[in-house]
């Protein structure tokens, strides 16, 4: 009779160890799987914030590069047309001093004048 209480007493055990270990298990695989959806999910999400950061750096370049070669044109638009504008106005200036010799060389002495007046009122004031 004491075997028989202690062999159902094991049987018991055992079959409650076996319900414990059959538990677990299928914790462990609902745990490894929903920890293996998760790594999918934020990998996913990862490579979808990748690429869109990839797409609005290569907008920002592109645009940084419109601007650049807007900018550039404008420039050189505007070097162009000063340097004609200087070219023009050396050529005017030229062609008066042939015709006017005598003006020019009172206004030019005249600019002198003013710039040796500012000059030296300059340097009288540091002193």
């Amino acid at each position: 009779m004491a075997d028989s209480g202690l062999g159902e007493s094991a049987e018991k055990a055992a079959e409650a160890v076996a319900e414990s270990v059959a538990a677990a298990r299928e914790k462990f695989s609902r745990l490894s799987d929903d920890m293996q959806h998760r790594y999918r999910q934020v990998s996913k999400d990862l490579r979808r914030g990748a690429e869109k950061a990839g797409k609005e750096v290569r907008k920002g370049a592109e645009a940084a590069r419109e601007t650049y070669r807007d900018t550039a044109n404008k420039v050189q638009k505007s070097y162009k047309r000063t340097r004609s504008e200087v070219k023009r106005i050396g050529r005017d200036v030229g062609e008066y001093v042939r015709e006017n010799p005598g003006k020019a060389v009172l206004i030019a002495a005249g600019i002198g004048f003013l710039v040796g007046l500012v000059v030296r009122r300059r340097d009288s004031d540091e002193d």
